[in-house]
């Protein structure tokens, strides 16, 4: 229910911008080239690429997230945030589309500055109608449970405006206040009158938070709420103690279920962070095949053996997988590293060393410019890895992880990451690289994802921790 508000929320704000962006357009190309140019003709060709921009971003940064909750000020940061980038990416697109020759300077500044103003002022009015709506249309809910627990339900629940319910009336069913009222919400039956009280009243809903072992004891008294067709919420006693989790309700077959995990992914979100993947994953390959035909002479020359590099790795949640690089050492290098573990450079599970003999000189170019990483687009063509995602761990590593460790596995692999653009080789504490992934994990979105690949194109080209 409130998912599905959610959407509709989040529909009303989209329009409210769309239409925000066009009327800007229009405007700013009468004001600008008709009133202060003199211009007979107005140029409306890029209204497509704003708008297609303006969907770009909406749905790429979730600027509508939380919309009743923010305050004023809060909502005019949120709206110049979403101009400003607005403007930096229609920009590139513009420039790209070789049409930003065709966009008067003069319109598109005007554009935005009225977009943003147009744009606040018509949130700020939404929100006041549809906090006025939601108030006088939203459910009325007859909160059934102790007083121990009352106060802090009522402020959980009438704080947020976007759920689907308000508790209207109380009933406590361990003592007799009736009359009294808390959090300025009235106490209006005790347990032996509540059922009079819901006949008799205006209750939509009930919700019905209490402790107890089992529900059977509340079973007659929900099937005479049935009776009366009011709507009967419960809660989950076995979640007591468990505030500081993720939890999700959900349905496995016929059986209703909780789940619990450290992050809920969107999914819808994840559907756009796969296309991201295919579409960088077919340009990586194409630059992979270039590269390779340029390397393949080079390496075979300074050390004979393949072109490419094939390691077991553990992907996303234990599974098995095939990562490919260009081979960077010499074909004994595998063997090689039991002679070298003293020398680990690394605290922790993973291997580093300066100077590693086991590398080529090509190998040293190709490792400084991360043109070694290149034919993993094709494991992320394949979906073992991700453009960005955590590390993945050898065999050996994982074998040796402790509980906590298999966390960082809990997404796709990715060829770029956290830790990658936080230092790479630099950092020699395996803990800071699970710390690193653990926070990617905790605070994943598209635009990090966005922000992470950018970084990295800066890292690389600037051989930042780089061996």
């Amino acid at each position: 229910m409130v998912q599905k508000k959610e959407k509709y929320l989040s529909f009303a704000v989209c329009m409210g911008d769309m239409v925000s962006l066009v009327v800007a357009f229009i405007l700013a190309n009468w004001i600008w080239l008709d009133l202060y140019r003199g211009m007979d003709e107005v140029n409306y060709d890029n209204i497509g690429i704003l708008l297609a921009t303006f969907m770009f971003v909406f749905f790429l940064f979730s600027l509508n997230r939380y919309f009743l909750k923010r305050s004023n000020v809060e909502e005019l940061m949120n709206m110049i945030k979403n101009t400003l980038l607005l403007a930096a990416i229609s920009t590139l697109i513009l420039f790209i589309t070789k049409n930003f020759d065709s966009m008067n300077r003069g319109v598109f500044a005007c554009t935005l500055i009225f977009y943003a103003a147009l744009g606040f002022g018509i949130r700020v009015l939404l929100k006041k109608i549809l906090r006025k709506y939601f108030r006088k249309n939203m459910p009325k809910m007859l909160l059934v449970t102790t007083s121990d627990r009352a106060e802090s339900i009522i402020r959980s629940l009438n704080s947020n405006y976007d759920l689907d319910s308000r508790v209207g009336a109380v009933v406590l069913i361990d003592e007799d206040k009736v009359g009294t009222k808390i959090e300025n919400i009235p106490v209006v039956a005790s347990f032996h009158d509540m059922l009079d009280y819901t006949k008799k009243g205006v209750v939509d809903e009930v919700f019905i938070h209490v402790s107890y072992d089992t529900g059977r004891s509340l079973k007659p008294i929900i099937e005479e709420f049935e009776k009366m067709g009011v709507t009967v919420h419960i809660n989950i006693n076995v979640l007591d103690g468990f505030d500081e989790f993720n939890k999700s309700i959900n349905m496995l077959g016929s059986y209703p279920v909780v789940s619990f995990a450290t992050k809920f992914f969107d999914s819808e979100k994840m559907v756009v962070k796969r296309v991201m993947d295919i579409v960088g994953g077919l340009v990586g390959c194409m630059i992979t095949l270039i590269a390779a035909l340029i390397l393949l002479p080079v390496i075979k020359i300074e050390s004979p053996g393949p072109l490419f590099f094939k390691q077991k790795r553990v992907g996303k949640n234990g599974r098995y997988f095939y990562i490919y690089k260009f081979r960077s050492m010499y074909v004994d290098a595998e063997a090689r590293k039991k002679e070298l573990m003293s020398q680990n450079e690394m605290k922790g599970l993973m291997f580093k060393m300066k100077d590693d003999p086991r590398i080529t000189k090509v190998g040293k170019f190709i490792r400084a410019t991360s043109i070694d990483e290149l034919p993993q687009f094709f494991n992320v063509l394949k979906g073992d890895m991700s453009l960005v995602g955590t590390r993945p761990p050898t065999v050996d590593e994982f074998k040796q992880y402790e509980m906590y460790h298999k966390r960082r596995l809990s997404i796709k692999p990715g060829i770029t990451g956290m830790w990658q653009v936080s230092g790479r080789s630099d950092i020699e504490d395996f803990e800071e690289v699970v710390r690193l992934d653990l926070y990617y994990i905790d605070n994943w979105s598209l635009a990090l994802d966005v922000k992470i690949l950018c970084k990295t194109v800066a890292v690389v080209f600037g051989k930042v921790g780089s061996r």
